[in-house]
């Protein structure tokens, strides 16, 4: 590997036109050592004066221009013959060589006035040799420099980024333009810059150009412009490039934030493995940090990028670890649901989700046994255990009986479910029963009173009608005060209890045995 090869498109990003030493300067590619020389007195006579640098003859000058500090910089780069001819790469090239002394560039005097229309016109219908290589050039150049002084991803700028992807991408086929490039290598006649060097910045050239859109793709998709980053990077790949380079950039330009992903990650399992009752809160935050840069990076990448996979099965595997020391120290198994479920939904791999979902059912199991199944709040009790008699695998046979008989034979299974409550709920459940028990006997009695009142005063026919519907009532209070020591809905409600549900689906039923069967 040659140190040019090393040194090259070491500074390219999206500030790339806006800090080309030729525009900076106010100097064409065409500069020589005269040029250079005679810019740097100006500035020097203007920094004694206290004046601008001003923006020379420069095209697209810039706005706000530059202060007088950066213009001698820029015209300090240029003495150096690798750094300058990258800069030539990213600015206007005239179309006529420097040997062709008086020839006017239309093009270029019309984008140094302002017309960017008559240049765009000029380029798109060149003149032959030099002035065909150079004028593809120049477009690439034009669009891609005006899209980035758009604002980066600008909606309004698409047309601009549409032309400057494709042009680039056409300037890299183009072997004339190359050819003059290689000529410029030779001019430069720096050590440093061999025969092959030309060749090395076309090879070079497509990862430069595709980091800078690959930048602003994560800058906005960590924006939360998700659209706006995928809509570019389907222009990336439209433009022709090699859809493992346009990958590779976007990879290269998301690992700030998959490192600080990974650091945050690793931060928030140490602090609970120092303080394991915090593991609930640090999944939590973990989670609420790390989804919305997963979210921007599954915005960029491909779905089945090995980066963005093996990142959210990270995040995801951190939050995990943070929840089970959590549970494992507190039996704070309320608060590791959420955080699992959440961490099962940014899985990625099916192992890692297995092994999430593993614990989530874990948590979840724990939960059935570990809360009040009425309230769905406090921690249940022996003492307040509700069992439920259930009966189940039915089997009804017709075996002989005595002479010449038959009988129906039934035999079956029984369990008792055990479904955990609390104090609380027992007593709210007597209070509540006693209740309804005291009001329904009150009003009975009152009825039972009224209707042998009214059957010895001679309306025997109503008295009756009473004592009936009382009857009725009383029954329809012993519905309505319980069933099994439970209110109607909290007895509804058995049949949801994970355990019973099961044994329902299995076609087990609720009671002691069968109807109609023996003891």
């Amino acid at each position: 590997m040659t140190t040019a090869k090393a040194a090259f498109f070491t500074r390219v990003g999206p500030e790339l036109y806006r800090e080309n030493p030729f525009r900076v300067a106010g100097l064409s590619i065409d500069a020589g050592a005269r040029d250079i020389r005679r810019r740097t007195e100006e500035l020097q006579i203007k920094a004694k004066i206290g004046a601008g640098p001003g923006s020379g003859s420069t095209p697209l000058p810039l706005d706000p221009p530059p202060d007088l500090e950066t213009a001698q910089e820029a015209v300090q780069r240029l003495r150096d013959p690798l750094r300058r001819i990258e800069a030539e790469l990213f600015w206007f090239w005239p179309s006529h060589n420097a040997a062709s002394k008086g020839v006017r560039d239309e093009a270029l005097e019309a984008l140094r006035a302002g017309d960017i229309a008559r240049a765009e016109e000029l380029w798109t219908n060149p003149g032959p040799g030099r002035a065909t290589a150079v004028a593809a050039h120049n477009l690439a150049v034009l669009a891609h420099a005006r899209a980035l002084d758009a604002g980066g991803l600008d909606p309004a700028g698409d047309e601009l980024w549409t032309k400057a992807l494709r042009n680039w991408r056409a300037v890299l086929g183009n072997d004339a333009f190359w050819d003059l490039v290689a000529a410029r290598v030779r001019e430069a006649d720096d050590p440093r810059l061999g025969p092959g060097s030309a060749e090395e910045l076309r090879e070079r050239l497509p990862a430069a150009l595709l980091s800078i859109s690959a930048r602003l793709v994560v800058d906005v998709a960590r924006d939360g412009g998700h659209a706006q980053a995928r809509a570019h990077v389907d222009q990336m790949s439209r433009a022709g490039f090699a859809e493992r380079a346009v990958g590779a950039a976007l990879r290269d330009a998301s690992g700030a934030d998959t490192a600080r992903l990974r650091a945050m990650g690793k931060s928030a399992a140490e602090r609970v493995a120092a303080d394991p009752t915090r593991g609930a809160e640090e999944a939590g935050r973990l989670l609420d940090q790390a989804e919305p840069l997963l979210a921007a990076l599954r915005a960029v990448l491909p779905s089945d990028d090995s980066l963005l996979l093996g990142i959210r099965d990270e995040i995801a595997a951190h939050a995990m670890r943070c929840v089970v020391m959590y549970v494992n120290k507190t039996d704070g198994w309320q608060d590791a649901s959420a955080p699992l479920e959440r961490a099962l939904a940014i899985s990625a791999t099916e192992a890692n989700r297995t092994h999430v979902q593993k614990n989530l059912d874990t948590v979840r199991d724990n939960l059935v046994y570990a809360t009040c199944w009425f309230c769905k709040e406090r921690k249940p009790d022996e003492a307040s255990i509700y069992e439920q008699p259930m009966y189940g695998d039915v089997n009804r046979q017709v075996v002989p009986y005595g002479y010449n008989a038959r009988q129906v034979q039934t035999t079956w299974r029984k369990m008792s479910v055990r479904v955990p409550r609390c104090a609380q709920c027992v007593q709210a459940q007597k209070s509540r029963t006693g209740k309804v028990w005291g009001i329904g006997c009150g009003v009975n009695l009152a009825v039972l009173a009224l209707a042998v009142i009214l059957m010895m005063s001679g309306a025997v026919a109503v008295g009756i009608i009473l004592i009936v519907l009382d009857v009725i009532g009383f029954g329809v209070l012993a519905n309505v005060a319980e069933t099994n020591g439970l209110a109607k809905q909290e007895f509804k409600s058995l049949n949801e209890y994970p355990p019973i549900k099961e044994q329902l689906r299995a076609g087990w039923q609720f009671g002691e045995k069968p109807p109609n069967a023996g003891n």
